[in-house]
């Protein structure tokens, strides 16, 4: 990536296409040229005009010179609607052969330029070199999913720009003829705003419907005077303000019972339903077919949305902020403006580093409010408090003001949640208004005439130190299985749960009761002592002696170190088929999750049938029969964690220091590298590596506060080790050859550091 002042950027880098950067790392660029934080919105801007390239983007961020961060996020639209990068662009175009311009002169108004449109408006010759050039990479541009070349906005005003008036309307208009031939009537009315050709657009406006479809693509470009004084433009601005809310004003207000769930004609809005309810397990193949059948963009790009949100937890962080940034640019295509500010949300809530994800968060937010969009920055709020519950660092103060978020727009079922999640809060953190807390959760899931937040009361009863706290957990986990929830966020430090006792239900009068099977406790032996490592490599234990796993299944061994992964928690069945069996159907699937199941506990406990052992079945859930969390190094590892977090909020640093040895000795290599790319891993290798380097840099600190200095530099190298591409690594790594007066080492470790950079393109 080149480095040099936009004054003296003459001669734009000629090498291959570089990869477009995110708006993630555009906001980087900023932070390291100019020393300014902008905000995912703004970051968002100067990656969809310059199409996320980098040299461009390095031209921008080096030409704005701004007081403060605010200042810089205010200047920002208007030096990009400016020709700031014009010097830039002269000096590219010098580089270009004649044709190669002549073709982008006539392709400027084009949204997106293929080969069948270029050669129609330059002709063979030209059009041939335009695609040459885009191909090397001489041009800056964004390759779309379909084929297609969307030239950087900044670039197709500077052509247009170069022309005169009579010729710039002229190349709009031919844009505009063409693509009606074409059946894409909204990109001709892109192409005719791009010329200024407002008569014109507002002749094809009134006449063609289609044309209405996209208008936020194109409509904040209209003077003001020619949206006052032009009818159908000023239809289409009223629609594009529609459009930039993050949820259509119909869906915006509560459902009423007109849809039912699983209506067949409204498959977002059925699966919108049973998620306020908690039903996450019932709500994904009603998303999966809204996406893959909804006729409206709005509806499909939700319903990728609210997928991605589900299996977040089962993704790796770089893989999920790669889909979040794809699905804000097809929003953005699609004019949809507030879902491409929800799906900035969820980059902040979920991609971020944990350190700034509150302050990303709080930026959404605020450009929420700014646009009177209540609706909206409540549903980034909600994204933050799922965060921050499936991390374990929610706070009373945070899941209680989204509480009254929702009730003020009248969610009242997603304002249960969030009072049962505050309880639960409330009771890991000792919280003195605990009972006030459980009241308050009761009386809301009453009110909203739902059962799933009593998953979340009976977790906070189990916290609190009531009678029966195995039971509780029990419970817990039942109610949310039941409810449909495929996995519960339980905090860490919840006491162990007894075995949990069959259940069958039987019809009584018009309802279930369920009642407890003691024959079951008669006819089956008590559990085995089972306990599970993750990093590293798979390894079972039963009793003491390793389980010799080389005659199962590859399949039932994947299902295996699955329900490994997540610690005796329980996991439904319909998300293990899925993720294992997604090609076949719902009942295929099943079935062979049913007999890899049978086929593990026939090799280890002897008996196909029996529930018991070291696979259970709960309800529609699937865990492994651990009787405590020390009986896996992952949940291990987060309660060695977790004490040395305790302890340095006490100041008692060496039993932080501790802690943090106790952890990492733990960590014994990434988890499950068996199991490669697999999704469902990726997530949790990606969290624990992360976790085992910071802790590793902590417990370096420690040491040198402690006077080891010689364990701080081991143990700083070790973190780098963990994670070779964490900043933080490398400069504690340095701090410590410094601080121990070894100049050299310190310079090696230097140099360690800026290959990284390089290796990364930030260097």
């Amino acid at each position: 990536m080149r480095r040099a002042d936009a004054a003296s950027a003459t001669e734009p880098d000629a090498s291959p296409t570089p990869r477009p950067l995110r708006l993630t790392e555009v906001a980087a660029e900023f932070r390291m040229l100019r020393g300014r934080r902008i905000d995912l919105e703004s970051a968002s801007l100067v990656a969809e005009e310059t199409a996320g390239w980098p040299d461009l983007v390095h031209v921008v961020a080096t030409s704005i010179d701004a007081a403060d961060d605010e200042s810089l996020d205010a200047e920002l639209p208007d030096a990009l609607a400016g020709d700031v990068a014009a010097p830039w662009f002269e000096a590219m175009l010098g580089e270009l052969d004649d044709g190669t311009v002549r073709a982008l002169g006539r392709c400027a108004a084009l949204p997106a330029v293929d080969t069948g449109l270029a050669t129609a408006l330059a002709g063979r010759p030209d059009a041939s070199s335009l695609a040459s050039a885009l191909e090397a990479g001489a041009v800056p541009h964004r390759q779309t999913t379909d084929g297609r070349r969307t030239l950087a906005p900044m670039l197709r005003r500077h052509l247009l720009r170069r022309m005169g008036v009579p010729e710039r309307e002229e190349i709009a208009r031919a844009a505009g003829r063409r693509l009606l031939a074409e059946g894409a009537a909204d990109d001709a009315a892109c192409a005719l705003a791009a010329g200024g050709c407002w008569h014109d657009l507002a002749d094809l406006l009134a006449t063609v419907p289609e044309s209405r479809t996209r208008p936020g693509r194109w409509v904040y470009a209209a003077p003001p005077q020619v949206v006052r004084t032009m009818p159908p433009i000023a239809a289409a601005a009223e629609q594009a303000e529609a459009d930039g809310r993050a949820v259509a004003e119909s869906n915006a207000r509560e459902p009423t019972a007109a849809a039912p769930i699983g209506h067949r004609d409204a498959p977002l809005a059925a699966a919108l339903r049973r998620l306020r309810r908690g039903d996450v397990v019932g709500a994904v193949p009603s998303l999966r077919r809204a996406v893959r059948s909804s006729l409206a963009a709005r509806e499909r790009l939700t319903a990728r949305l609210a997928l991605l949100v589900i299996r977040a937890p089962l993704a790796r962080r770089e893989d999920l902020l790669d889909a979040c940034c794809v699905l804000e640019r097809d929003a953005l295509a699609d004019g949809l403006g507030g879902l491409a500010r929800l799906a900035r949300g969820a980059i902040a809530a979920l991609c971020g580093p944990d350190g700034q994800r509150r302050t990303a968060t709080r930026d959404v937010i605020d450009r929420f409010e700014q646009h009177g969009d209540a609706t909206g920055a409540a549903i980034v709020e909600g994204l933050a408090v799922l965060s921050a519950l499936r991390a374990g660092r929610a706070e009373v103060g945070q899941t209680l003001a989204f509480a009254e978020q929702c009730e003020r727009s009248m969610q009242r079922e997603l304002a249960a949640w969030a009072r049962a999640a505050s309880a639960m809060v409330g009771a890991a953190n000792g919280d003195d208004g605990l009972d006030r807390l459980m009241h308050s959760a009761e009386s809301a899931a009453i009110e909203a005439g739902i059962s799933g937040p009593r998953a979340f009361l009976e977790a906070a009863l189990a916290l609190s130190g009531a009678a029966g706290s195995a039971g509780h957990v029990a419970s817990a986990r039942r109610i949310a299985l039941e409810t449909g929830l495929p996995r519960l966020p339980l905090p860490s430090g919840l006491p162990a749960s007894a075995r949990p006792e069959r259940v069958s239900a039987r019809p009584v009068g018009t309802g279930l009761v369920h009642v407890r099977d003691r024959t079951h406790d008669m006819e089956h032996p008590p559990l085995h002592r089972v306990t599970v490592s993750c990093f590293g490599g798979f390894r079972l234990r039963i009793d003491g002696a390793d389980a010799d796993l080389h005659s199962v299944r590859p399949q039932a061994r994947t299902v295996l170190r699955m329900l490994a992964l997540n610690a005796g928690t329980p996991v439904h069945r319909e998300l293990i088929a899925d993720l294992l069996w997604a090609d076949l159907g719902r009942e295929s699937a099943l079935h062979a999750l049913h007999v890899s199941v049978s086929s593990l506990r026939r090799l280890l406990s002897g008996d196909p049938g029996a529930p018991a052992g070291v696979v259970e079945r709960e309800g529609e859930a699937y865990r492994l029969g651990l009787i405590d969390r020390e009986a896996c190094d992952l949940s291990s590892f987060d309660d060695h964690l977790t004490r040395a977090a305790d302890a340095k909020r006490r100041g008692d640093l060496a039993a932080a220091r501790d802690g943090l040895i106790g952890a990492l000795d733990l960590y014994r290599g990434e988890v499950l590298p068996e199991d490669g790319p697999a999704e469902w891993a990726l997530g949790a290798r990606e969290r624990y590596r992360l976790r085992a380097a910071e802790a590793a840099t902590s417990l370096a600190h420690l040491h040198a506060r402690l006077g080891d200095g010689r364990a701080a530099i081991a143990i700083a190298r070790r973190s780098v080790e963990i994670d070779p591409w964490m900043d933080e690594s490398w400069r504690t790594l340095v701090e410590m050859h410094h601080r121990a007066g070894d100049v050299i080492a310190a310079r090696r470790a230097e140099q360690g550091y800026r290959r990284m950079r390089t290796e990364l393109g930030v260097e």
